[in-house]
């Protein structure tokens, strides 16, 4: 039982202290974007940039259209984690959470959740919902490889322990199983 514990109590510290001392993923901070469409100018410099490395480039993430699909007027999703310090420990809000917009600074922004109110760096905000799924995908992915990772650990762990305490218990059982040589009597000259 106290193995278990033990196991389920790495697990849970091993978790915690990933979600405080992660770094946080470099991405992109567009806030909004004005003009979706490339200029003229701007396409036939890609065209010529293109033509000269003879090679295709790649699709972009985001299916081409016409315009950004932004989320409403006011509401807005985290580029990078973000925390909030409390009185009894630290909230945290991943990547791709969804906040609303309480007031904006000059380079921060005060948003809430629903339920905390914090600031966070402008830059940090985006209204694209295309890349808030994105953010908050990539970030489930590394949450899930982190818990497979920790898991994996801790049965490693619990099979080194069983090992230990069956070799211990064998150890035990061959020294009470052992003959116990009598004491000769020695001869009195």
């Amino acid at each position: 039982m106290k193995m278990i514990f033990a196991v389920i109590s790495v697990v849970i510290v091993g978790y915690l202290a990933w979600r405080w001392f992660a770094p946080t993923a470099v991405a992109p901070t567009p806030v909004q974007r004005s003009n979706p469409k490339p200029t003229a100018a701007a396409r036939s410099t890609r065209t010529k940039q293109v033509a000269q490395q003879g090679v295709a480039k790649p699709a972009p993430a985001r299916p081409v259209t016409s315009q950004p699909r932004l989320a409403p007027e006011g509401t807005f999703f985290l580029l990078e984690r973000a925390s909030l310090p409390i009185e009894s420990g630290v909230i945290g809000f991943a990547p791709g959470t969804k906040v609303t917009l309480v007031g904006q600074g000059a380079s921060a922004s005060t948003v809430t959740d629903g339920q905390y109110q914090f600031e966070v760096q402008s830059s940090q905000l985006t209204n694209d919902l295309d890349i808030a799924a994105s953010i908050a995908k990539a970030d489930y992915t590394a949450q899930a490889q982190l818990a497979e990772l920790t898991a994996k650990g801790a049965h490693e762990y619990a099979l080194q322990q069983r090992d230990a305490l069956v070799a211990s218990e064998k150890e035990k059982a061959q020294k009470k199983t052992r003959p116990r040589a009598t004491p000769r009597a020695t001869p009195k000259h």
